[in-house]
């Protein structure tokens, strides 16, 4: 009953973060804004700093993640952030950067936690337009 609890209290958290981020782009102009929500999620849900995160080459990427034992939902969400993030999608390699490591945590999803969601197919699809339309 508490790792229930505990898993939907972490879901609804989450949820907040990304819902927070969307309202501050859909209001626009609130760039510095939606990176200090980004940053402070990084910080405090994953003891991670974008820096860091986005050194990460694949393999240790994925080896950190296992090491962190983050649940579906903290794994979803980071996907989540750093899609969100990329938008709107440049060219230019902090993006590039970004998505491979959406496709990562996608990727996680769905072969070690037996996760796939619709939006996740969408942002997949665009993820792999851009890839291929960038030679990447």
């Amino acid at each position: 009953m508490y790792r229930r609890d505990y898993f939907l209290n972490e879901t609804q958290r989450l949820a907040q973060v990304i819902a927070k981020m969307l309202g501050l782009k859909t209001a626009g102009d609130k760039l510095e804004e939606i990176r200090q929500v980004y940053n402070d999620a990084l910080n405090n849900e994953y003891e991670v700093n974008e820096d860091e995160l986005l050194a990460f080459n694949n393999d240790d990427f994925v080896n950190w993640l296992h090491q962190k034992q983050f649940s579906a939902a903290k794994i979803n969400t980071l996907a989540q952030l750093l899609y969100y993030s990329a938008e709107p999608l440049g060219n230019d390699d902090l993006t590039l950067n970004k998505l491979q490591k959406t496709i990562t945590l996608l990727d996680l999803l769905e072969q070690e936690h037996h996760m796939q969601l619709f939006e996740n197919i969408g942002k997949r699809q665009v993820i792999q337009q851009y890839l291929k339309q960038h030679g990447a």
